[in-house]
């Protein structure tokens, strides 16, 4: 009996199988999650069609989420704009802004 019949009738009979992966051997690992900021921090001067990119993208990026909590959305915006150019952030930052006082 090959090694794939084996285990597969070791399943079937709910054992576990004899071979394992090296990456299911391991122990799994916890990941920290940090709290995320509610702010964006902006940077430099403000370029207008930067600030309209990252306008944009936030948009598209609410109506993308439009069934998930406003919170949820919130945290997922400001994450997004860590790293970003000052004003493509600022432009997150508005659409954010909005949010916040819709909510």
């Amino acid at each position: 009996m090959g090694i794939l019949a084996e285990m597969a009738l070791r399943r079937a009979r709910g054992r576990l199988n004899s071979v394992q992966s090296r990456a299911a051997a391991k122990a799994p690992v916890k990941a920290e999650i940090s709290p995320t900021r509610s702010e964006v921090v902006v940077t430099g001067p403000i370029n207008r069609l930067m600030f309209l990119e990252g306008r944009s993208w936030a948009v598209d990026m609410v109506a993308s989420l439009r069934a998930s909590p406003v919170n949820e959305v919130i945290e997922r915006l400001v994450g997004a704009a860590t790293d970003r150019p000052g004003s493509y952030a600022a432009g997150i930052q508005s659409v954010v802004q909005e949010l916040q006082a819709g909510s």
